[in-house]
């Protein structure tokens, strides 16, 4: 058959290389190159190498994440010592005004004193006025000193004392 033919044929066969004695021999088959225990070892610890460096990519691939989530963390950290800071603003604003605001009850408060004392003063001058005015005691003073007959009556003795002013005989006595 064509089939057995081709396939037998060693010249189809050894066209590929698959019939040349120097596959058998020092490609497949040698002993240093193909089946050679230090060849497999290596190989072996490539393989391994390769699985620890893959392991140490993924272990560096962790610490990446990880050093992402702590930036993330300290981001947010930072935002919210942000928003600290801004609200001790906000409280020392309030305390300002706070204090503002009791520096101005401190001023009613005084201002409300000094009202006090002048309604106090305007008060002691009233009863110091009342008393004044409703003294009896000055009254009968005024009205004694005013009006004492005794030295009115005295007054007209001295000014209209007709012995001393209408003496005819003194002013007229013809002997001198």
């Amino acid at each position: 058959m064509a089939f057995n033919s081709n396939w037998n044929n060693n010249t189809n066969w050894n066209s590929f290389g698959w019939g040349n004695p120097n596959f058998g021999n020092s490609n497949w088959s040698n002993q240093s190159n193909f089946s050679n225990q230090s060849n497999f070892n290596n190989l072996n610890n490539n393989l391994n190498n390769l699985s620890n460096n893959l392991n140490s990519l993924n272990n560096l691939n962790n610490n990446l994440n990880n050093l992402n989530n702590n930036l993330n963390n300290n981001l947010n950290n930072l935002s919210n010592l942000n928003n600290n800071l801004a609200n001790l603003s906000n409280l020392s604003n309030n305390l300002n005004n706070l204090n503002n605001f009791n520096n101005n009850l401190n001023s009613l408060s005084n201002l409300n004193s000094s009202l006090n004392n002048l309604n106090n003063n305007l008060s002691n001058l009233n009863y110091n006025l009342n008393t004044l005015s409703n003294s009896s005691s000055w009254s009968n003073s005024n009205t004694n000193w005013g009006g004492n007959s005794g030295w009115n009556n005295s007054n007209t003795n001295w000014g209209g004392n007709s012995n001393w002013n209408n003496n005819t005989n003194w002013n007229s006595n013809r002997n001198f």
